[in-house]
């Protein structure tokens, strides 16, 4: 079965077409209605919408999966349960419960609060541990924090990317993976894809 958003997103791309040939088809048959507008404008918004609809498709369960349970182990940390009172305490108590349950050095980590996610971020070779979170804004809304282990830092950053994608932290954004030989990320490749081909088939003056 054919999905609501496989439909959105040929539609979307049905009324490009359209819009782009108007005056094509005008030549040999009246067409009714406002002439269609062409901008820049238009073509970004469409590009964002196209965007999206893939996110939402690629990140289904049934697509996603595979890259967000290839992990080694995943340890959850609560800080609102018996950890102190105060940023300091619970920096303490988290360091503590870090050195006894994590055994790698290559993680993501996100920080929930209940069913909304807050902050996804990753950790390679043991730098950029979740600790310099403690002192955001956001921290206290956290409930808890899930640590996802890896043996090799490889397919971390794609992990991570997929996961941003997927659950829509309200303070973190996609980091795509720079580096040649970590894997990349297939929705933002897909995105990128969609990016340049919307602007090479209806480029404008």
């Amino acid at each position: 079965m054919v999905s609501q958003r496989i439909r959105e997103f040929e539609a979307e791309l049905t009324k490009l077409f359209a819009a782009r040939t108007h005056a094509l088809r005008s030549t040999i048959k009246v067409q009714r209605g406002a002439v269609p507008k062409m901008t820049r404008k238009r073509i970004r918004q469409s590009i964002g919408h196209l965007q999206e609809l893939f996110e939402r498709e690629a990140t289904r369960p049934k697509q996603s999966n595979e890259v967000l349970y290839d992990y080694d182990y995943k340890k959850q940390w609560h800080p609102k349960r018996g950890k102190g009172w105060g940023r300091d305490a619970k920096r303490i108590s988290f360091k503590r419960w870090y050195e006894n349950n994590i055994a790698t050095d290559n993680c993501v980590y996100a920080f929930w609060s209940n069913k909304k996610c807050l902050y996804v971020g990753r950790t390679i070779r043991g730098k950029g541990r979740p600790t310099q979170h403690f002192e955001k804004h956001w921290f206290s809304k956290a409930t808890r924090l899930d640590v996802y282990g890896f043996g090799r830092k490889r397919g971390v950053p794609q992990f991570e990317c997929v996961y941003t994608h997927r659950h829509k932290p309200a303070y973190s954004k996609v980091r795509p993976a720079k580096k040649k030989y970590y894997t990349a990320c297939y929705v933002c490749v897909g995105q990128e894809t969609i990016k340049d081909e919307i602007k090479r088939l209806f480029r404008l003056k």
